[in-house]
């Protein structure tokens, strides 16, 4: 979207100069003005949404209001994207200027001080790694590097390289000081890689200013993979004139590109997607994802995709990751033990079918569009 500034943007809106890469109404013939819409009290029903976008941490991140149901909406929506930057600065494992950047550069040689949020987050990282078996390990960049998915120039390295980027790994070559809120590693070539949390992290984050600012109806999409929806989606069921629960969620199929498995109503809750459909490389016939077990030093093949449900969006990201790696069995074990958690497990039958195995509670998946 083209620099401007807040007052010229909501200026642009309520004369119905409405940037097309920033408002659609999804079903509308026209446009419905700010200016002209109903209050919440007597606006009917319908399917129009105010969305707003904003290119962040490599994806485009989509905020998705019931349009006219806030009169203060518009500016919050631009508040809450005013908070991806800051985050990416935090979070980033290529800004070498952020505070991840800084603890990567540095804390082989000397305690680096964290800042509070951060320092909350990277705790939680260590307990989602306890709680997985490992299998969720933001401390897992080596091997990330190692494999080629750093610079997207994917190649399989040897078994000695593996071996040593696997030494790396894990939070023993970490030191948390709780006293001090540093960070120092163990190990010269440790680093940390929150690309596996940092969207669904960041969603929280929105969500909650959303909410602070009273605003309990919205979606939040943080690229493809991971979505944040509070309240009601301001549609009616044609057939039965109910409104309907939760909002609209497509889940897109992990082998056919543009085309959805179905789709779902997603009601207080996070989802989060992990597969390789998108980064992953063939060497001699063989093809290697990006998602890797750091147990093992290799890519993870058994499964296509994996959709997790989780009352947060971070939880739904690192889980996805976690449960990529685990497979249907152990993620089993955890939703059983774990119940607000599910998931979607999207399987290989052969070169022509795939299978969806549902682990925990998820939500139902409706209009399924292709042959599963």
């Amino acid at each position: 979207m083209p620099q401007r500034s807040r007052r010229n943007f909501l200026g642009n809106l309520v004369r119905g100069k409405i940037p097309d890469e920033v408002l659609s109404a999804d079903t509308s013939s026209r446009p419905v003005m700010a200016s002209d819409s109903p209050t919440a009290k007597d606006r009917p029903k319908g399917g129009y949404h105010l969305r707003l976008t904003r290119p962040a941490m490599a994806s485009e991140f989509q905020v998705i209001l019931n349009l006219g149901q806030y009169e203060h909406g518009t500016e919050v929506a631009l508040e809450a994207l005013d908070l991806l930057e800051p985050l990416e600065d935090m979070m980033s494992y290529f800004r070498p200027q952020g505070d991840l950047g800084r603890i990567n550069a540095l804390a082989a040689t000397v305690e680096v001080p964290v800042p509070d949020e951060l320092w909350q987050l990277l705790l939680w990282c260590r307990d989602m790694y306890e709680q997985t078996e490992g299998a969720f390990d933001i401390t897992a960049a080596s091997l990330w590097q190692t494999w080629g998915f750093a610079r997207r120039e994917g190649k399989v390295p040897s078994d000695q390289e593996i071996a040593e980027a696997r030494r790396l790994c894990g939070w023993q070559n970490v030191q948390l000081d709780e006293a001090n809120h540093t960070v120092r590693f163990l190990r010269p070539g440790v680093g940390l890689n929150l690309g596996s949390v940092g969207k669904g992290y960041a969603l929280d984050r929105l969500a909650a200013h959303f909410s602070a600012r009273g605003i309990e109806d919205f979606v939040l999409h943080g690229g493809l993979s991971s979505v944040m929806a509070r309240g009601q989606s301001w549609e009616v069921d044609v057939a039965s004139g109910q409104v309907m629960s939760g909002w609209p969620i497509g889940l897109a199929h992990p082998l056919k590109k543009g085309q959805q498995l179905g789709r779902l109503r997603l009601h207080n809750q996070a989802l989060g997607t992990s597969g390789t459909a998108l980064q992953f490389f063939y060497h001699r016939g063989k093809r290697y994802g990006h998602i890797i077990d750091p147990r093992t030093g290799y890519p993870v093949d058994h499964v296509l995709s994996v959709t997790v449900f989780a009352p947060t969006a971070a939880q739904a990201d690192a889980l996805s990751t976690a449960f990529f790696i685990l497979g249907p069995e152990k993620s089993t074990v955890f939703c059983e033990n774990h119940p607000e958690v599910g998931a979607f497990f999207v399987l290989s039958q052969d070169r022509l079918r795939i299978s969806v195995h549902t682990v925990g509670q998820c939500p139902a998946l409706i209009d399924v569009r292709n042959p599963i």
